[in-house]
């Protein structure tokens, strides 16, 4: 029984070594471009994990579906998911502990319901989206469905994929009329694959929420402190920012390439 005690202390045992990195595709805050993992919550972390004295590039992180990403962090101790949206579901339900806030790229809310124009899909209060009959597509385990659920949105209601891109397809084959994701992210994910974005549009925005990096329930109170200070610290000296400037530099260049005009 001693032994078994003393294994299962080292086995928990935490440090900040010992801590698993896992990330999605989910511009820009973090995706893979030419094979490297870039965005701002990407960098951010590079520049966390100076502060605390890591030796980690971003090869070790793992670049995973959302939906394995969430299971990780739900089951697995040593683990943190990342950009992770704060809900209500996510920290009071799941226990979840966040290093937060991660910049957001325009200081406004980043989750939308959106559909294709010609529906004339509007919804004007969370009573409306209540009230929807229709199936609102989402990626399982995305914000989308917790902004969903924390409206008072019957899951019943929920059409759920293992992916963006299935979602945006999904979308524009007309299996659903509406989708609860990110317009700017869909709008990124709609022209890697041949969709037309200037065909879709906004239709409900959920009030806007910080973004972080999420930690399993248990984690270790002292390395999320010192996680926690070296993002502060970062914020103060304005390293932070300048991710953000230059991530709104380089969308501001990417718009001035050929549109779908």
């Amino acid at each position: 029984m001693v032994f078994f005690s003393l294994f299962s202390a080292i086995v928990t045992a935490q440090t900040i070594e010992d801590i698993h990195w896992y990330t999605e595709e989910y511009p820009p805050y973090n995706y893979m471009e030419n094979g490297v993992l870039k965005g701002i919550a990407v960098d951010v972390l590079v520049e966390i994990w100076k502060k605390v004295g890591l030796k980690k590039t971003t090869k070790d992180i793992n670049l995973v579906p959302w939906p394995r990403g969430v299971k990780m962090v739900k089951t697995k101790p040593g683990t943190c998911l990342f950009s992770t949206t704060l809900t209500n579901e996510r920290k009071d339900v799941l226990g979840w502990k966040f290093v937060y806030p991660i910049p957001l790229i325009n200081d406004e809310p980043e989750n939308h319901v959106i559909a294709r124009k010609s529906k004339h899909v509007i919804f004007n209060s969370v009573d409306d989206l209540k009230n929807y009959d229709g199936t609102f597509g989402i990626v399982n385990g995305d914000v989308g469905e917790s902004l969903l659920s924390e409206s008072g949105v019957n899951a019943a209601k929920f059409d759920r994929t293992a992916n963006p891109i299935s979602l945006i397809k999904k979308l524009e084959k007309g299996r659903y009329d509406v989708i609860s994701y990110s317009f700017d992210t869909a709008k990124t994910k709609m022209k890697e694959i041949g969709v037309d974005p200037s065909q879709y549009e906004i239709v409900y925005e959920f009030p806007a929420k910080q973004m972080g990096y999420a930690f399993y329930h248990s984690t270790d109170a002292a390395i999320l402190k010192k996680f926690q200070k070296a993002l502060d610290e970062l914020h103060s000296e304005g390293t932070t920012e300048k991710i953000k400037r230059n991530m709104q530099n380089l969308k501001i260049a990417q718009s001035q390439a050929p549109s779908w005009d």
